[in-house]
């Protein structure tokens, strides 16, 4: 009987050590990079914004640089990026009328392990003329607290800009 019980006794650890196991591998190791609203539909003349956002900083967050784009300027155009007051540290460098690099540093340490859905910047949109356009953020660099370093994917929002006439349609990503 002793020893039922003490097979027992390693199964149940062995249960235990799978579940933590399957756990800590269900916790995603990259963090998220979205815009919200990942779709903004505008009128010609209107301005309109569009949040960059990273969630699941699970090692906290000590700064980032990203390059912001738009892939057809003569639809709408970017006029202003605003970055958060919680990073002390920032720097906005235009490369062209389409292109943005923006950087911050978390050196208030306000971005803590775990800190959900933080804001990286807010992108201020000007529609031109109808029709639409993708926003692209590419990561750089994105440094957790820990002294190492995220590695998300580049994300993609779209702009629906109307005006006189039909509805542009989206185009369809392949």
């Amino acid at each position: 009987m002793a020893r039922k019980i003490h097979l027992f006794g390693y199964f149940v650890v062995i249960c235990m050590i799978g579940i933590l196991i399957s756990t800590v591998s269900a916790i995603p190791s990259q963090p998220t990079l979205f815009f919200a609203p990942d779709v903004v539909e505008s009128n010609t003349g209107d301005n309109d914004q569009v949040w960059l956002m990273m969630d699941g900083a699970f090692r906290g967050l000590s700064g980032y640089g990203v390059i912001l784009s738009i892939d057809n300027p003569e639809i709408g155009s970017i006029i202003d990026i605003d970055i958060p007051d919680w990073a002390g540290l920032q720097d906005i460098q235009k490369f062209s009328e389409s292109s943005y690099l923006i950087q911050a540093v978390d050196s208030n340490d306000k971005i803590g392990p775990g800190s959900p859905k933080i804001p990286l910047g807010i992108i201020k949109i000007h529609a031109n003329s109808p029709g639409y356009l993708t926003i692209r953020a590419t990561p750089v660099q994105i440094d957790d607290d820990q002294k190492g370093r995220y590695e998300p994917v580049p994300v993609t929002g779209t702009i629906i800009i109307t005006g006189a006439g039909p509805v542009p349609k989206i185009p369809m990503n392949t």
